[in-house]
This record gives structure tokens, C-alpha cells and sequence, in this order.
């Protein structure tokens, strides 16, 4: 029996891609511990694991003035305050996770990709550790379409190309002016300097799991060798706080139900957004349910029409089954849960990788996008009677949706993890350059 710590930010759509992994592991007899924010105990106990606190309680209480600026802006402003707070999530958490190491004697780290801190201790007490990483496009590549978070779509032209490694250049240079804060932390640890350490810092040598396939993402040549793309791992285990949602048995049978979230971390324009939604469907014959997240006071959205019901969270493995669209914001766990149960969407990004994931889907062929800023009442009705009616996009859903399903990501990314306790060792795709 091996002991396993997933080190990951308090952010479900960062949490949810570990689980069916650790579910495995836990089934195979091996021991699993989460270290995250506090406001992620209970949902993580709920679902039967170990857990420790570490870091920012969640985002929505990390209300400091670069995470409110990350969500106002766009393109290299908002990834410059992502950054800055990811260098105090990063301070933080080398403090709370020596305890917690000491303390559960892990024989394997799996660390989020944006979890830098567990990332250097796992080098400091030279751990074997593996990298969960949910933002694939973050890892760097000569060909692939550069993630900016402008949501560049993918081109075979060489004028658009060279383009791409122009941009790709200004990126290196971006990234570099957080080269010192970054590695002023790792000094502090006494590790070596890195080179774009905003996306280095949390690439494992040993093993890096990528919860999605080619088909979503987009194909490349250059995949580091010890990256494995495990296929998408949707999470639906019933948990104690998912009774709290037998509603959902009891919705009608004669209306399209249509689904609508910004997730649990889009908390500072969610009120405009879903006040344009109930605008825009009120009177369109559907009933629509609205997971607002966490923050959002649904008094505020009052008086609530008829056909709406407004939830702080829904369990998309419940809710999901009986929709026939629905309306997100573009986060790589819900765009990959609506292909998973073959269900087209409509996409608002509002801001970072948003965009990203955004053009992923409507490459993909299986949704349609309006841009946040671009979003009325109007436009939205609109997109949405087409993702309904337009069968090329079901098509395609369909045919992701096969391929989604042919895949495994619990059982793969468990036996790979369980290679790497064993020997210790990087674990390489079979046939890739070590």
C-alpha cells in the first residue's frame, strides 16, 4: 500500500479531475489524503477522502485586488494578475504544507497545476511527484496553438503560423518578468532558478496526468514524454450534500431543461450574467436551471420567473442527464461533462483560460460562443435555438462523446501513479523520446 497527497488549489473544477484517480487508488487499497483550502472539507470528506487544509480558504473569501483585477481584464493584463496571485498562493502554501507532509509521510505528491508550493517541497524532500494538470494548454509547445487566453483557434496556414511563433516569442518574454518573483521563492528553498517558471514550475519530470484527449485538445508533436493523456474524468459519485438535490427527479418531462453555471471561482460579473439569462428565456417555453456559486445572494436575482430554478450548487452528474443544452463559461470541467453526456452548449468566457477552453469547444464543433463582453438577451436567445436545432453540432458531440466514453481516466491515471510509488522512476508514453 502506498500513501498518495493531492495538493491542489480550493477550486472544484482543479478538485473534481483527481477524484475518479484517487477513487481508484483508494480501491486498490492504497491511502489518499487532499490538502486544499478549509472551504473544501467538506466536500472533500463527503467523498470519502482524508483532508488537510492548506492555502487560501477558497477563492471567493481571496477577494485581494489582483484576483478582482484578473477577472475585470483580459488577455496579458488579466494572466499578469493571475500570476501575481498565484505567487501569493505560492508564499502561502510553502508554509501551511511542511506540516502536512510531516504529518501523513506521503510516498507520492500529485500536485495541481497551479499549485507551485507543493510542487518545489516535492523537490526540496526529493518526493516522487506527479503533476495533475486540468489546463493543458499551459504546457509549452513549438506547434501548438499558442494559449494566450484569447482564444486563438488552431490554423494550418503558414501565414497564421508564423503569426502563432511570434506571439509565442512575446510570451517567453512575458513570462520571464515573473521569472524573479517566482524563483526568489524557490531560492528561498534553496532550489535552482527556472526559466518561465509560471508554467515550468509545476511540470513534473515523473509523470504528468492530462485529463482530456486529442479530439478536444488540440494535437501536437511535442507532448513531453512523462505527459499522459488519460481521457476526460467526469466525477459523479453521490455524495451526503447531493441529497439535498432530489429536486431534480421531480423536474418536468415536457420542457427542454436547460443548465446554466459560471462554476464556483467566476464570482465578480455573475450577477449581470444571470440576470441576462433570465432576461433572455424567460418567456421561451424552457425551464432552466441556474447553479450560481457560492457568492451570489439569489435574492438578488428576485422575483424569480416561473421555469427557473436558481441553486447555490447542482451535481452535474445528477442534473446533467436531464438537460437537453446548456449555458456555461467555458471552464475544461463542465465543457468536457456536457460532451461526456453527448449535450451541446452555448459558451460565455468571461476572462483567462475561459476564452481558451472556449475555442476549444467550438473547434471541436460542439458549441457555440459568444464572448462575454458581446452578451444580450438577444444574442443568447438566438445561440441557444441554434446549439438545439443545428445537427452538425449534435453530430459532433455525438462523436466526441464516443470517444470520451472509449477512454478510462480513474483506472489509467491510478495504475500510472501506482508505477511511479513503485520504482520511483519517470513514467514515459510507450514509444516517446525519455
Amino acid at each position: 500500500m502506498a500513501r498518495f497527497l493531492i495538493t491542489v488549489v480550493p477550486a472544484l473544477g482543479h478538485i473534481n479531475p483527481t477524484m475518479p484517480i484517487a477513487e481508484e487508488l483508494k480501491r486498490r487499497g492504497h491511502d489518499i489524503a487532499y490538502a486544499s483550502g478549509s472551504d473544501m472539507q467538506q466536500y472533500i470528506e463527503n467523498q470519502g477522502f482524508r483532508f488537510f487544509t492548506a492555502g487560501f480558504p477558497s477563492f471567493k473569501h481571496y477577494t485581494s485586488y489582483a484576483l478582482r483585477k484578473m477577472f475585470e481584464y483580459q488577455g496579458l493584463v488579466s494572466n499578469a494578475f493571475f500570476f501575481k496571485v498565484l505567487i501569493e498562493y505560492n508564499r502561502k502554501l510553502i508554509v501551511d504544507l511542511p506540516p502536512v507532509i510531516q504529518a501523513y509521510k506521503p510516498d507520492v505528491l500529485l500536485v495541481d497545476c497551479i499549485t507551485h508550493g507543493g510542487a518545489q517541497l516535492a523537490e526540496v524532500l526529493n518526493l516522487p511527484w506527479a503533476t495533475s494538470h486540468p489546463i493543458p494548454g499551459l504546457i509549452p509547445s513549438r506547434d501548438a496553438t499558442p494559449f494566450t487566453s484569447w482564444g486563438l483557434p488552431p490554423s494550418q496556414n503558414p501565414a497564421v503560423r508564423a503569426c502563432y511563433r511570434i506571439i509565442r516569442l512575446g510570451q517567453g518574454l512575458f513570462y520571464r518578468m515573473f521569472d524573479p518573483a517566482f524563483n526568489s521563492i524557490r531560492a528561498s528553498l534553496n532550489l535552482p532558478p527556472l526559466r518561465h517558471c509560471v508554467v515550468t514550475n509545476t511540470l513534473s519530470p515523473y509523470l504528468i496526468l492530462i485529463p482530456t484527449c486529442e479530439g478536444f485538445e488540440y494535437a501536437r508533436s511535442d507532448w513531453p514524454p512523462q505527459a499522459h493523456l488519460i481521457g476526460p474524468a467526469p466525477w459523479g459519485k453521490v455524495s451526503a450534500q447531493d441529497d439535498e438535490c432530489a429536486w431534480i427527479d421531480a423536474l418536468p418531462h415536457d420542457r427542454q431543461i436547460i443548465y446554466v453555471t459560471l462554476g464556483t471561482v467566476q464570482v465578480f460579473r455573475s450577477l449581470d450574467f444571470y440576470k441576462t439569462v433570465i432576461a433572455a428565456l424567460r418567456d421561451e417555453g424552457y425551464f432552466v436551471v441556474m447553479s450560481i456559486g457560492p457568492v451570489l445572494d439569489k435574492k438578488e436575482l428576485e422575483p424569480v420567473p416561473e421555469g427557473f430554478r436558481i441553486e447555490p450548487f447542482v451535481p452535474h452528474a445528477k442534473i446533467l442527464p436531464r438537460c437537453a443544452a446548456v449555458i456555461h463559461h467555458g471552464g475544461q470541467g463542465i465543457a468536457q461533462d456536457c460532451i461526456y453526456h453527448g449535450l451541446p452548449s452555448l459558451v460565455v468566457p468571461i476572462s483567462q483560460d475561459l476564452y481558451e477552453i472556449a475555442t476549444r469547444c467550438v473547434s471541436a464543433g460542439v458549441s457555440l460562443k459568444i464572448p462575454y463582453p458581446r452578451l444580450t438577451p438577444q444574442r443568447l436567445r438566438d445561440a441557444l435555438r441554434k446549439v438545439l436545432t443545428d445537427q452538425s453540432i449534435r453530430a459532433a458531440t455525438n462523436s466526441l462523446q464516443a470517444r470520451f466514453r472509449a477512454t478510462n481516466a480513474g483506472a489509467t491515471g491510478a495504475t500510472l501513479l501506482e508505477q511511479l510509488a513503485r520504482t520511483k522512476q519517470p513514467v514515459y508514453r510507450p514509444g516517446s523520446a525519455s
